[in-house]
Parts: structure tokens; C-alpha cells; sequence
């Protein structure tokens, strides 16, 4: 499991994972536990594009085998899980936007590799 967070990122990382994320060639498609996730907790999936397009990465990680995923949270404090590679939707929830996890663990955020470079890779 490596985790990136965004206060560890460089701006030409958070830059492009901003860019990747809100180009107009991405089609998003949610998955099973994203639509019982959006069902329970009264999400669209409007809201969830709309969060993905115009929110702030709050880390990017590599936590299942072969997947990378960000996590973006809009100004209204919609989060949302992404799945880089296949534009699949893994998650939503909501958490205030305000929150600045002044007691965040900050144990798994050791990652070091340069983000920009691993999803050029993919």
C-alpha cells in the first residue's frame, strides 16, 4: 500500500492529475459498491462527475494491486474515489470541507514516486 498526499505532491503533479481528471475525453462509469455507496448516502451521479471535474485531489494511492486511485473532494465536500487508469467510479461520501484532518496519520503517505511520471506509464 502507498499513499500520496496531495501536501506531498509537486504542483506539476497535482497539476496534472487535476488536468487528467478533468479532461473532456474522460468517460466516468461507476462501479457496484460506487452505486450503493451514492444510493445510501444520496449522491448523483451529476454530483459525482460534477466533484471529479471541478474538486481537489486529496491523494492520490496505489492501496488494490494494480490500480491507482485519487481522491477528490469538490468546495460542497463531495468525495469522490477514482480509479485513474479506467475511469471507473469505485466511491463517494461526504466529508466537510472544511475539515483540514489536523489529526491525520500520517504513517501511510510515505510514498515517494513521482505521480506524473507513473500515470504516463500506464
Amino acid at each position: 500500500m502507498a499513499r500520496k498526499h496531495i501536501q506531498q505532491m509537486s504542483k506539476a503533479e497535482s497539476a496534472f492529475i487535476h488536468g487528467w481528471l478533468r479532461s473532456s475525453k474522460r468517460e466516468y462509469t461507476g462501479t457496484a459498491h460506487y452505486t450503493d455507496r451514492a444510493s445510501e448516502r444520496h449522491f448523483t451521479f451529476q454530483d459525482v462527475v460534477q466533484a471529479v471535474r471541478t474538486g481537489l485531489v486529496v491523494e492520490v494511492h496505489n492501496d488494490k494491486a494494480l490500480a491507482l486511485r485519487a481522491v477528490v473532494r469538490d468546495s460542497k465536500g463531495t468525495c469522490v474515489v477514482v480509479e485513474l487508469t479506467s475511469q471507473r467510479i469505485i466511491s463517494v461520501y461526504y466529508n466537510d470541507p472544511e475539515d483540514k484532518h489536523d489529526t491525520i496519520n500520517w504513517a501511510p503517505y510515505r510514498w515517494n514516486q513521482d505521480i506524473v511520471e507513473l500515470v504516463k506509464s500506464l
